[in-house]
């Protein structure tokens, strides 16, 4: 479990937090938190590098969009697996990301 305070992911809009052998892509839709897994299944890009449209987040080396909320690969279809989820909350001024391991904020 990790947490990001909420006033940076408004103020960033996407933050990375970090744990080994991965990191997580954490960002707000509609002011609800969510997160998946960072590295872009395509390429390895870092999503959090990316751009977040609503839930739509889009990877910054070439463009691949999911769903920020879902994981789901939304444009182009079919040409890599869906992003890896994570279930967070918001508890107060906290985001705070919860998995079998422990995340820190990079």
């Amino acid at each position: 479990m990790a947490s990001v305070p909420l006033a940076r992911l408004e103020r960033e809009g996407l933050v990375r937090l970090t744990h080994p052998p991965f990191d997580v892509c954490i960002g707000l839709v509609d002011g609800a938190p969510f997160a998946v897994e960072d590295a872009c299944n395509h390429a390895g890009a870092s999503l959090a590098e990316g751009t977040l449209d609503g839930e739509r987040l889009a990877c910054p080396m070439h463009g691949y969009v999911f769903s920020l909320r879902t994981g789901a690969l939304l444009a182009p279809r079919g040409l890599c697996a869906d992003q890896r989820r994570f279930r967070c909350e918001r508890l107060g001024d906290e985001v705070v990301v919860f998995d079998d391991f422990a995340l820190e904020v990079r």
